[in-house]
């Protein structure tokens, strides 16, 4: 822990949280209320702090805000509606101090914890590991169901990260990273003890600092080691799946975070796997959800023809789509950011509609400096960091017709609602002057992309947003 290291962390910390369409900073504040500017202006004092509490062991944790983000397909705005479904995250915020150190802790551990997956998970585990993705997972469930593997164990561990037992993960983390390692034990055994100040009480907090609550169970969700410790508490269960009940029942295993699946190519184990993956987790004191209830049996063969939905894709032998709550929730972002779209004048509505709906389906596409995709200093290809980006994997081009045909109709519904005038398609091109973008098209204009210059790797150079020229562009 050096100063030089702190402050590497820190830029870190501010180029991920960095809005490169207009360069502002948004980094959420801490129950200190400190903000990223004041906490630049005093690094050399809270550097010294980290620096000299890290290396004695006397670090403490500041406790954790709450807040409450509602689950998928829920959006920001609906969190009363999410909150009654009971589709509520707990997210903890630490102060950027904390921020720092755990980043600090997450990158000492992390190659030991890496070279133990590698060596022992590799090909199972994909979440919260570097050079790993959701993406990933799905193209190797995709390629087992090509190959036959139609019966499948949609696993559901219930509120995983809210039921973790202390007591096991300190056993696990002791036996993962080392009894001899005290100093790191020490720390990580504060992270998952810190105080917690329950979502819409931090003024109650801020008058007096004791209305803070004990973490009885669980560990804090969205910081770095979060998803470390997550995967180090289920590494014993990837273990006992892949050594144990794999040789024996002859099926195919994948895990991104909490979620699982088990791809037999018959159905006849299906039943006896589930009733050994139930008794195992209850004896790490987790609950898998019973058959129905989240946890899912699924025939995807000829007869049923069921599909499994994972990781925002519908996985089928016939078809990868997008997830049919992952284009509902598109098409709701479309309708939020149509109704709040003035019309003072038809060229300036649809000036807007096309600036946002763009920018719903292919993100920061339109103002990244590039040659047909590539980046014109190092010549590779950009990363499609978008909505379309991601579901670029999909074969079924039709659901993508649909799409435009979607929002088409929703901006003919938002245009008629404002202004009580019907608008046509062609009227639509002629307003828009062609600018905005079709699904589909994009679509195949990235795979084209794609195919011919993905094997030379990926852009990787930093970029700022140049305010004169109004385009994002590689920093010098």
């Amino acid at each position: 822990m050096t100063k030089d290291n702190i402050r590497h962390e820190f830029d870190k910390l501010v180029e991920r949280k960095t809005d490169i369409s207009n360069n502002s900073v948004s980094i959420s504040q801490g129950c200190d209320g400190i903000s990223h500017t004041v906490f630049m202006s005093k690094i050399d004092n809270f550097s010294d702090i980290i620096c000299e509490k890290g290396l004695t062991g006397k670090y403490n944790f500041s406790p954790f805000r709450e807040i409450d983000v509602p689950k998928p397909p829920y959006e920001r705005h609906q969190i009363e509606e999410a909150r009654k479904a009971g589709k509520i995250r707990t997210l903890s915020i630490s102060t950027i101090q904390d921020t720092i150190f755990q980043n600090l802790i997450a990158n000492i551990i992390y190659i030991h914890a890496e070279q133990n997956f590698k060596n022992n998970i590799d090909q199972y585990s994909y979440g919260y590991r570097r050079n790993k993705s959701s993406k990933l997972a799905v193209r190797r469930i995709l390629k087992c169901v090509k190959d036959g593997y139609l019966y499948i164990l949609d696993g559901d561990i219930e509120k995983f990260f809210d039921k973790i037992d202390h007591t096991l993960l300190l056993q696990k983390m002791e036996s993962f990273f080392g009894a001899d390692n005290k100093l790191i034990q020490k720390f990580l055994y504060k992270f998952i003890n810190v105080r917690r100040i329950p979502s819409g009480k931090l003024s109650d907090y801020k008058n007096n600092k004791s209305n803070v609550e004990k973490r009885n169970e669980g560990i804090p969700q969205g910081g770095v080691l979060s998803g470390l410790l997550a995967n180090v508490f289920l590494y014993d269960f990837d273990i006992y799946v892949t050594n144990e009940l794999l040789p024996k029942f002859n099926f195919k295993y994948f895990r991104y975070a909490d979620d699982f699946v088990l791809l037999f190519k018959e159905k006849g184990h299906i039943n006896n796997v589930f009733n050994l993956l139930q008794a195992y987790l209850k004896s790490q004191k987790l609950t898998l959800h019973p058959i129905g209830n989240k946890t899912k049996i699924l025939d995807l063969s000829p007869v049923k023809k069921d599909s499994l939905n994972f990781l925002g894709f519908e996985i089928s032998p016939r078809y990868l789509k997008i997830k049919k709550q992952n284009l509902n929730k598109f098409r709701n972002r479309i309708i939020e950011a149509l109704k709040n779209i003035e019309v003072g004048g038809a060229d300036e509505y649809f000036n807007s509609v096309t600036r946002q709906i763009n920018a719903k389906i292919i993100g920061l596409e339109e103002l990244i400096e590039q040659e047909n995709g590539l980046c014109p200093t190092c010549g590779l290809l950009i990363p499609k960091r978008s909505w379309i980006g991601y579901f670029m994997m999909i074969d079924d081009v039709r659901l993508l017709r649909n799409v435009d045909t979607m929002i088409r109709k929703a901006i003919y519904i938002d245009y008629h609602n404002k202004t009580k005038c019907h608008l046509r398609k062609k009227d639509l091109l002629g307003f828009t002057l062609g600018r905005l973008k079709s699904v589909e098209k994009m679509y195949y204009a990235y795979k084209k992309q794609v195919r011919k210059y993905e094997k030379k790797g990926y852009c990787k150079c930093k970029r700022f947003y140049d305010t004169v020229f109004k385009k994002i562009k590689v920093k010098e």
